[in-house]
């Protein structure tokens, strides 16, 4: 079993209350309120069973006891935070979860509540990717609550666990897409990434002179991602991007607004507006190569949930799927999991299966990828017994 003390200490929330009462007067502002400090508590490791401690807290002490009380909350609750951050989570459902304490109290003189036990249990066969929500509230009737902060959201993910990756170099993939692909508006580049050397312009995946994402170029850092083609835009920090770690690395141009954005582990470290665009991407689109006019273009290292999308996906879409997303997700052009699981050979070419309904399948190569005369080789893609793990 896995204990987790949910013992709130967040001065963010209460400083904002006490800033929202700016209007209200003296001693309204010193009455003494119920809150959760946290709206959001993660809980997301590898057990199958999870003893949270659920404490409430009071604004300003007071002379007497104080009785608290939880109950758990329904699906209107769920749509309320799903709405809010954009994300599709789901309730938890009643075998999942049991109240060892749903009452406690809040002593004279003291601010938080003895805590109570919320008991979660198997998340493990619960599946991969899905997010499970659950609500709680607290109530009083000795003293007046705080609405917007009187709901916490336990939100449960089974952790995604990858452990066979991809080794690319010389081995690398490539992607033959369907002509009406030669005019694509917004985009989406997603990979985990993890560089065993750096090499300048070593190339993680894309279109050479259209769009691609890479390190390196000239006068520029070897480990600098950046995107080069269309759209030309660098990372501010290249300490942040390391050798021998995982990392997940993503572009997004959003054609609506014209706007160019990257990412490095579901956080936004650049953005331009870049005006309209269209990107021919069925031209030539590889994963960890650029072009045969300089096939030593290559990622050299690891790659893992490599994913192209013909939509721009949000800033929290990225960061809540980074280890894994629903092969059936709107706008998902391709999605090569590279996990060892995914290869297949027909008629001798070893391809790495698409897993969105498109069948965009990529062939292993070896080699040139055969322009301008050069020879194709289609090898069996080296896997790698490694677990990813995100800093």
């Amino acid at each position: 079993m896995k204990r987790i003390k949910i013992l709130y200490a967040s001065a963010l929330v209460a400083l904002s209350f006490f800033g929202a009462g700016c209007n209200d007067s003296e001693s309204d502002l010193l009455t003494s309120k119920l809150y959760f400090e946290s709206n959001v508590i993660r809980v997301e490791v590898e057990a199958d069973t999870y003893d949270c401690e659920l404490i409430s807290r009071l604004s300003n002490m007071m002379k007497s006891d104080v009785k608290v009380s939880y109950q758990i909350g329904g699906q209107d609750l769920v749509d309320e935070y799903n709405q809010k951050h954009g994300t599709t989570g789901q309730l938890l459902a009643a075998d999942n979860y049991e109240m060892l304490g749903a009452s406690s109290t809040i002593k004279a003189g003291e601010l938080y509540a003895n805590p109570c036990e919320l008991l979660v249990k198997n998340i493990t066969k619960g599946e991969d990717g899905v997010t499970y929500i659950l609500p709680v509230l607290v109530n009083s009737t000795d003293v007046e609550k705080i609405s917007s902060t009187s709901v916490t959201y336990i939100v449960v993910r089974k952790p995604i666990i990858i452990d066979k990756v991809y080794r690319v170099n010389p081995g690398w993939f490539d992607v033959r897409l369907p002509s009406v692909y030669k005019s694509t508006g917004s985009v989406t580049f997603e990979a985990l990434v993890y560089a065993l050397r750096w090499k300048n312009l070593g190339t993680i995946m894309g279109n050479e002179g259209t769009l691609i994402m890479r390190t390196g170029d000239l006068n520029h850092p070897d480990n600098e991602l950046q995107m080069a083609g269309s759209v030309a835009l660098q990372m501010p920090d290249v300490s942040v991007f390391q050798l021998n770690k995982w990392y997940h690395v993503a572009f997004t141009y959003d054609a609506s607004a014209g706007m160019a954005t990257l990412y490095l582990n579901g956080e936004k470290i650049a953005d331009k507006t870049v005006g309209s665009l269209t990107f021919d991407l069925n031209e030539r689109f590889c994963i960890g190569y650029a072009y045969d006019y300089d096939s030593s273009r290559k990622w050299n290292g690891y790659m893992s949930e490599v994913r192209l999308w013909s939509v721009a996906r949000t800033a929290n879409q990225i960061r809540e799927n980074m280890m894994f997303v629903d092969s059936k997700s709107d706008g998902l052009v391709g999605y090569w999991k590279m996990n060892g699981e995914d290869t297949e050979q027909r008629d001798g070419v070893w391809y790495v299966r698409d897993q969105s309904p498109n069948r965009n399948d990529a062939t292993s190569n070896n080699g040139l990828r055969g322009e301008n005369g050069g020879r194709q080789s289609f090898v069996e893609p080296t896997v790698t017994e490694m677990r990813v793990r995100l800093e």
